[in-house]
């Protein structure tokens, strides 16, 4: 299976984390992982955004280690 490079960057329109390719030419956005942020409750919404960071990361480690993973 084809490894894809990517990186996890935070979008600049929507509380969300992307999954992006780095390699021009190929597919930009691999996935978005959304989280909700609570206005008044910063506790929350530090962990929602932590806990979706999380997530991208493993999306995007996945993409990078496909050759690894057995299917």
């Amino acid at each position: 299976m084809e490894t894809i490079e990517t990186k996890v960057v935070h979008s600049e329109s929507k509380c969300a984390w992307n999954v992006v390719g780095t390699v021009p030419g190929k597919k930009y956005k691999i996935a978005r992982v959304p989280y909700v942020h609570i206005e008044g409750n910063e506790i929350i919404s530090i962990r929602n955004k932590h806990e979706a960071l999380k997530h991208a990361e493993f999306i995007s480690w996945c993409f990078k280690n496909a050759n690894k993973i057995p299917i």
